[in-house]
């Protein structure tokens, strides 16, 4: 889901817009199961229905009329309880009547306690049996539902025409249809009919298997057959006017089926061109489009932004980055489902992030600027978690500069210190798991697959980006000799205290006006020291100028002697650069000094440890390292003043 007002700032969107199991269970769960507890816990307290069933299947059938606010429904339900039990609660509002429950031919008796409708069985269903029952109900549903709308009646177009449409996430299904609210259960699959005047056409989940007409009335038949989260279900009823777009997607082809308002017709079938492009990147980084064998499609509908329903897209208008969102959102929040509201930015960040992805790898002009607009929003305040904590807070859940923007950069930083080629593949992974595909996951997930592609222990970035809050800024002390040895002072300060200090991978760029390189600075400590050599004199410094890290704030100075500020009165240089069997380290002292001179070899195991009294003067201390592979390596300098560190390239 998306509301317009987040991001849609481009000139290319503005020219675009319509008017404007088994093993890896095995590791995972204990991570999930706190995360599973609280959130039934939270379920309970904001819900009220108790979970204690697995839903399978159900058949609605709804009677409508756009001119009016009101809803008449029929809703089969298949289910199979998880214990034994007498009674089962689901989510109903109020603001309807159930008028009756069919079970097995006979009524069921029934009771009311808020937005809780409790059903008494005659006898006990024994678990694990499927079973099934009918709800018979009717009334005006709320006008101002939970969340974003519900269900909402009003109109379009120079001519008013009435139009009806449905936006259930995060709670709002109850408000128009007995359902069972969690994320953590899926319908395996469902059938929709709709019922509304001749007139009108209506659009919903699936497949259109047919449209049949009686009596001045229409209905529509939606089949789908891919598990779906409640929240997902919609339907919209107006005088629609439909076209398609096709993707070709190797040997098939992929149908995107748009309902339109007539009076938008011209901007949504130039606006709707780009799904093409963008389908196709997605299905090269992610796999094929999940719904494939049903459709894609989008319905125009009155809410201020759009709307993930499944494979039945709902948008405001034909937005280049809007439908990039929302198509992104198939694979991240419909085809893998965030197990809980804490974990929204599972599927809102990657949402926001796949409409980076398009802009750098369709339209590359606008890719910095995305960042940018993303990174300065984030920063903007203090601090803010990607964690939920308040999940009965809607507006917290959305809060667009938390689980949208941040989740988008938090993932452009798990790219960057994962690298591109194990982030995209562990993401695959999460995508493609058998315990996880068409179903829900966690925040645990994701970080299992990535650190599997990766290597990398994710524990501290996590710690620091998923429950931490806030920011680092950089401040940067540099210098340059005459032999182009550079050492640099990077410091850090937090914008808020939950994080001591974030270890980041810092990307910093030295140029002139001919040259340019990337230093990564591996930075694990504040103050800490660096020491390299390039091949150029660098006349400028920035810090991560590809914005691959959410700061603030940051400073460069050029220093006249940064290794005197640090090691005052010492100079050294290693030599020969890059080594091979043998390098010495060239030392120039002001006085005598005591160094501890150590090798570190990739994961920080010193190799080789020298301790000396250095006298006044230059003198050469020399490491043997022929019986170490080639490769790079660590060199450290240490004296009561400080440290310095310089990487050893051994071949």
């Amino acid at each position: 889901m998306k509301k317009l007002h987040i991001s849609i700032t481009f000139a290319l969107v503005a020219a675009t817009v319509l008017g404007q199991t088994g093993d890896v269970q095995t590791v995972i769960d204990q991570e999930k199961a706190a995360w599973i507890r609280h959130e039934l816990l939270q379920r309970n307290a904001e819900n009220g229905a108790v979970n204690r069933s697995d839903q399978h299947y159900s058949r609605f059938h709804w009677f409508v009329d756009p001119e009016l606010h009101y809803i008449r429904g029929e809703v089969m339900t298949v289910f199979a309880p998880l214990e034994n039990l007498n009674a089962l609660d689901f989510d109903f509002s109020s603001a309807l009547v159930m008028d009756s429950i069919k079970y097995h031919g006979q009524l069921l008796p029934f009771s009311q306690n808020a937005d809780i409708l409790t059903v008494q069985f005659p006898t006990v269903l024994p678990a694990s049996l499927p079973d099934s029952l009918t709800f018979f109900y009717q009334g005006a549903p709320v006008a101002v539902g939970s969340g974003f709308g519900s269900f909402a009646t009003e109109t379009h177009g120079p001519d008013n025409v009435p139009v009806l449409w449905t936006l259930s996430e995060p709670y709002g299904a109850r408000e128009w249809f007995p359902c069972k609210i969690s994320l953590d259960d899926k319908l395996d699959s469902i059938d929709i009919f709709i019922t509304a005047p001749e007139m009108y056409s209506a659009a919903s989940n699936g497949l259109l298997v047919s449209e049949t007409s009686l009596n001045g009335r229409k209905t529509a038949h939606w089949k789908h057959r891919y598990p779906i989260s409640t929240y997902l279900i919609c339907m919209a009823v107006t005088n629609y006017v439909t076209f398609e777009n096709l993707v070709p997607a190797g040997d098939d082809t992929i149908r995107v089926l748009n309902y339109v308002y007539p009076e938008d017709y011209n901007g949504a079938l130039f606006g709707s061109q780009f799904i093409v492009s963008q389908m196709q990147l997605y299905n090269d980084l992610f796999g094929v489009y999940p719904f494939k064998d049903e459709k894609y499609g989008h319905a125009q509908f009155g809410w201020g932004g759009g709307m993930e329903h499944q494979t039945m897209t709902f948008v405001t208008n034909f937005g280049y980055e809007l439908i990039a969102h929302e198509l992104a959102h198939h694979w991240f929040g419909d085809k893998v489902t965030c197990g809980t509201w804490q974990d929204i930015w599972l599927n809102e960040g990657f949402a926001t992030y796949c409409s980076g992805l398009v802009y750098e790898n369709l339209a590359p002009q606008y890719w910095q600027n995305f960042k940018q607009q993303r990174i300065d929003n984030i920063t903007s305040e203090p601090g803010g978690a990607l964690f939920v904590e308040d999940t009965s807070n809607v507006g917290r859940i959305f809060d667009g500069r938390l689980s949208y923007a941040k989740g988008a950069m938090v993932l452009n930083m798990l790219r960057w210190v994962c690298g591109d080629a194990a982030f995209f593949t562990g993401v695959r992974n999460y995508l493609n798991a058998p315990e996880i595909r068409f179903g829900y996951a966690y925040t645990a997930d994701l970080k299992y697959y990535l650190e599997q592609a990766s290597g990398k222990d994710l524990d501290g970035f996590l710690a620091d980006w998923y429950t931490g809050e806030g920011f680092p800024s950089y401040q940067l002390n540099w210098s340059q000799d005459d032999f182009n040895h550079v050492i640099v002072n990077l410091g850090q300060q937090q914008s808020h205290p939950s994080v001591p200090f974030f270890k980041l991978p810092v990307p910093v760029r030295f140029s002139n006006a001919e040259q340019d390189t990337i230093i990564v600075l591996q930075h694990q400590f504040d103050g800490q020291s660096f020491a390299f050599d390039l091949d150029f004199a660098a006349t400028e410094v920035t810090i991560d100028p590809e914005l691959w890290l959410i700061s603030k704030n940051n400073t460069v100075q050029q220093v006249s002697n940064t290794s005197e500020a640090i090691l005052p009165g010492l100079r050294f240089r290693l030599l020969p650069s890059p080594a091979h069997e043998q390098f010495r380290v060239s030392l120039q002292l002001d006085a005598p000094q005591a160094v501890e001179m150590l090798l570190l070899d990739a994961t920080g195991k010193v190799l080789i440890q020298k301790n000396m009294q250095l006298s006044v003067g230059t003198q050469d201390v020399p490491f043997d390292v022929k019986h170490f592979p080639a490769g790079m390596y660590t060199f450290a300098l240490q004296t009561e003043k400080g440290r310095i560190s310089r990487p050893v390239s051994v071949f």
